[in-house]
């Protein structure tokens, strides 16, 4: 029990000499702070008599450029597609089961190639009756012929057998163009870009087929929206960008549609590519047209317009005896494009917008310039 007294009386002194010494360095920092702070005083005053005394003054710097008036252009860019007037979709004539398909997707065909076949069995069994019987109308006929021809037999012996004849004959023609209609060629030299049809399936007459797409005559189609609709024109210039080509060239527009889609608010735009292009249907293009042209505009760049609950603004350099104030100006922004914004009111030429700095400065605040 004594040894823990000893121990705690320890301890308590220990802690009492450490608050004692810490209470005495800090009234002796207090001190040293007291006479810093009189010399300082002291050393102010007499520089400030001498005149040698240097106030510090922050400074705002600023970069100015001066507009004036230069040709601003607009673009929209939209997406489109390669496409072939020469768009053609080859349908299956006579019904009956798809025996082959003869060509794929993508595959290039010429002008009369045999694409699909149909089954023919069933007709080439008719035409091989119907030419057996024709042959016996045929030599009917020519003895009937020979013996009229004699004043021997009668007239309508002659005439029935030349009517069984031509009879024969015309039925073999109608069955030769079913058996033609068995057969799905290709009606245009291009490429094959839609098959509707399999091998084993029963093809419907006008429904079943294949899409052929000519290679010869290609546009360019691409569909903006309404509110362009005032702003281009036929003959206006557009920019094509084909990525896969790694390809870019301009070239006017061709046609202009007169009517609005209901479903989408866009009308199409053609542009006809180069003859030396080697392009294919379907091929993602890019297409920049220039809605809107001001050969005598003020353009800032988009960054230095800022804007509050007052409207859209930005700050004019402007030079006030030997000095140069920021003064807040409103402006109205029409357009921008590629980092330039066309500006209406609120600048004019000659002015000095403040480029970068602006954020840091108010209105009628002294402002100095970056050398």
């Amino acid at each position: 029990m004594n040894k823990l007294l000893i121990i705690l009386t320890t301890i308590v002194l220990a802690t009492t000499a450490c608050t004692k010494d810490k209470n005495a360095q800090l009234r002796d920092l207090k001190a040293e702070r007291d006479q810093l702070n009189a010399k300082i005083t002291n050393l102010e005053k007499e520089l400030s008599q001498s005149g040698e005394l240097k106030k510090h003054v922050n400074k705002t710097y600023v970069n100015i450029r001066e507009v004036n008036p230069v040709i601003f252009r607009h673009y929209v860019e939209v997406k489109g597609s390669v496409e072939s007037d020469n768009n053609i979709f080859v349908p299956a004539e006579q019904p009956g089961i798809l025996t082959d398909v003869l060509v794929k997707e993508g595959q290039m065909v010429k002008k009369g190639q045999l694409m699909a076949k149909i089954d023919d069995e069933i007709i080439q069994r008719q035409i091989a009756q119907l030419e057996t019987n024709l042959e016996l109308a045929t030599t009917v006929y020519k003895r009937q012929k020979r013996l009229w021809e004699k004043e021997i037999g009668s007239e309508i012996e002659y005439l029935q057998a030349k009517t069984n004849k031509e009879s024969a004959e015309k039925q073999l023609h109608v069955l030769q163009k079913q058996l033609e209609m068995t057969r799905i060629e290709s009606p245009i030299n291009g490429m094959v870009d839609e098959i509707l049809i399999k091998e084993g399936e029963m093809a419907a007459a006008g429904k079943s087929g294949i899409r052929v797409v000519g290679t010869g005559k290609l546009k360019i189609k691409a569909n903006l929206s309404e509110s362009y609709f005032e702003q281009v024109t036929q003959g206006d210039t557009a920019m094509v960008s084909i990525p896969s080509l790694n390809t870019d060239f301009e070239s006017p527009i061709f046609a202009v549609a007169r009517a609005i889609d209901a479903g989408n608010r866009t009308f199409g735009i053609d542009i006809r590519p180069p003859h030396n292009l080697d392009i294919m249907p379907n091929m993602l293009a890019v297409v920049t047209v220039n809605d809107y042209t001001n050969r005598n505009a003020i353009t800032v760049p988009v960054n230095v317009v800022q804007t509050d609950n007052e409207g859209e603004f930005l700050f004019v350099a402007k030079k006030q005896g030997d000095k140069w104030i920021a003064e807040r100006r409103s402006v109205k922004v029409n357009k921008n494009y590629k980092g330039k914004a066309e500006i209406l009111s609120g600048v004019n030429a000659g002015d000095k917008i403040i480029t970068s700095g602006y954020q840091d400065v108010a209105n009628g605040q002294v402002i100095t310039l970056e050398q």
